[in-house]
């Protein structure tokens, strides 16, 4: 019984090392870094695609003032 505790903790050590939410799994850093990059790619992308003075125009065009 001795000698499988050890062997038990290393199982239990790979087995959290695969878990998504683990913060020091170095696999979930990479995927962190990568998603950071998609994400301000989206919204620099979303910066080009609306043009802020014409959405201000259609909105004060299209409500009615107090």
């Amino acid at each position: 019984m001795m000698d499988l505790l050890p062997e038990i903790d290393q199982t239990i050590a790979l087995l959290e090392a695969d878990i998504p939410a683990n913060p020091g799994s170095e696999k979930n850093e990479r995927l962190e870094k990568r998603m950071e990059r998609a994400l301000a790619r989206y919204f620099r992308g979303l910066d080009d695609a609306i043009d802020i003075n014409a959405l201000e125009r259609i909105y004060y065009r299209n409500v009615k003032q107090e």
